[in-house]
This record gives structure tokens, sequence and C-alpha cells, in this order.
């Protein structure tokens, strides 16, 4: 008996909903005879608004972007007539109402000359737009992206896949900040660096504090005003550190290998260096390596001589 009632219960309120759906077009409907009338009196600016209010019961009614159409056609608003004309045909073809389907075709393309065929191509370059800004965000080109996610809304404003691109474009562009500030901050904390590096520790100290004052908003940024807030010395967890920076260094190599392939390193520091290095990516690994085994082998009145020449071709390759 339970069982029984609660049935009861789904079909009434099923059937309660049907209704006030169904309410929603009669109601259109109910108005769009009303704009008939207006229309045939040639009152055309009320019957329009007499669509639109048909449109705020039902937004998916196409026989009133049809009529709000032939209002916009008489007020010589072609542009709005020709995207109404073309949203009733589509909402007509989802209700399988052929006859007002063509009808709406029909008229769109009296207004809109060749307007069909752009439209048809603005949709195909759509299709091919979207994944490749797609593809341009998950490879962090975000200003790539928004561009291409921009360009497709100025196509099809509701395009709801590409404003959500846009969007999340937008937010990850904020949280990553402004890549020429970064740049020159990531330049700057390699001279911090160097100068350690050759016992430069005033200097080295001067443009941290620069660093953290001027792109503290940058990763460069808080970097520096960590090694300030640790005096130069190495932090508690430095192994973890390491171990991150080398993981993210390994990302980013693999990134680059399914991007494209990268040219052989042909500039390096040392022979054995580059001859380690792959010509499809950055191996950290065997890099490190090298790096360690040079040091062992240099004597330790040759190691900062050797650091200054190691970086100042770096400096002046990157330069270029």
């Amino acid at each position: 008996m339970r069982c029984s009632y609660l049935c009861l219960l789904l079909i009434v309120a099923a059937s309660g909903l049907f209704a006030a759906e169904k309410g929603d077009r009669d109601k259109a409907m109910a108005l769009l005879t009303g704009a008939d009338s207006l229309i045939t009196a040639n009152e055309h600016q009320k019957a329009a608004d007499m669509c639109k209010r048909a449109l705020s019961e039902d937004a998916s009614c196409p026989a009133a972007y049809f009529k709000l159409a032939q209002c916009n056609e008489q007020l010589r608003q072609n542009k709005e007539a020709f995207k109404n004309y073309q949203t009733a045909a589509d909402l007509a073809k989802k209700e399988n109402d052929l006859v007002l389907s063509r009808k709406a075709t029909s008229a769109a393309e009296k207004i809109g000359g060749g307007a069909i065929q752009i439209t048809a191509a603005d949709s195909k370059l759509v299709d091919k737009l979207l994944p490749l800004a797609d593809e341009a965000f998950n490879d962090d080109q975000l200003e790539t992206a928004r561009s291409a996610y921009a360009s497709i809304l100025a196509l099809k404003p509701q395009h709801e896949k590409a404003k959500e691109g846009l969007a999340k474009t937008e937010k990850a562009i904020e949280a990553r900040g402004d890549p020429i500030k970064a740049r020159i901050a990531a330049a700057m904390l390699a001279e911090v660096f160097y100068n350690m590096g050759i016992g430069e520790k005033d200097k080295a100290t001067k443009m941290a504090q620069e660093i953290a004052s001027k792109h503290g908003s940058t990763e460069a940024g808080r970097e520096a005003e960590q090694l300030l807030a640790n005096n130069f010395e190495p932090p508690s967890n430095i192994d973890a550190q390491l171990a991150e920076a080398k993981k993210q260094m390994k990302e980013r190599a693999e990134k680059a290998r399914r991007v494209a392939a990268v040219k052989p390193v042909t500039t390096t520091t040392t022979s054995s260096v580059a001859k380690s290095a792959p010509a499809t990516g950055l191996d950290v690994e065997a890099i490190e390596k090298v790096a360690i085994d040079d040091a062992k082998k240099t004597a330790k009145d040759k190691l900062v001589p050797s650091y200054k020449d190691c970086y100042a071709k770096g400096k002046d390759f990157y330069s270029k």
C-alpha cells in the first residue's frame, strides 16, 4: 500500500511539472496571438514587445522568435531579424517542426544573402579553433589560448565551452602574474646566485632585496624573500626542495618532448654536458651527474673562475 501511494505521488508530481512546462508554452502562444493582431494593425514595435513577453514565458519557443524576426524586419532591424530567424529555424528543427524551420531559414536567406554561408563557415572555424585553444592552455601557452577562446566567442558569443575556457585561462594568467616581470625577476635571481657563488654576499643581498620589493608576486620574488629570511643559508628542507625542483624539471622536459622536437644543444658550458643532452629534450639526471663529476675533477682554486666562465657563457647564450 505504501509503495502504491508513493507511486501515485510521483505520477501527480510529474503531471504537475509537465503541466507547468506546457503552461509556459501555452502562455507564450496566447501572447503571440496578441502579437498577430498588432502586426495586422501595423503596430510592429508593440508586436515585437509582445513577442519578447512571450519569450520571457518560454525562451525556447520557435514561433516567438519567428514573429519577433518578422517585426524586426518591418522595423528595418535586419541584423536582429536575421539572428532571430536563425534561432527560430534551429529551435523548430529540434522540435521537428520542419515547416517552420524551412520558413525561418528561407526568410533569413532573403535578408542575409550570403550570411548563411558565412555562419556555416564560422561554425567550421570554431570547430577548428576550440581544440587549438584547449591544446594551447594545456601547454601553458596562456596568451595564445586566451586569443583563441576570445576569437571563438567573437563568432559564437554563447559558446559555453569557449566561455569556460576563457574563464579558466584568465584565472591561470592572473595566478601566474605578468610574464615579463617574471622573466626579469628570474634573470635578477640568477645574478643573486652568481654573486653568492663568487663570494659577493653584499651584492647578492642588495639584489635579492630589490627583487623582493619590486617583483614579490613572482616565483623568483618569493624565492628571493626566502633567501633573505634564511640569510642565504640552506633551508632545513633543502633535500625535499631539490627533489621537487628535479621533479618539475623532468615534467617540463617531458612536456617539451610531447609538444615538439627540441633542437640539439649546440652551445653549452662543457662539451660533456652537450653530449648528455638528448635531441628530444633535457635529461635532468644525466646533466646533474655530469655537473657533479666535472666539479669533482676541478681543483678548488679553479672552481670560482670556472663558475664565472660558465655563467658568462650562459648569460651570453640566453641574451641572444
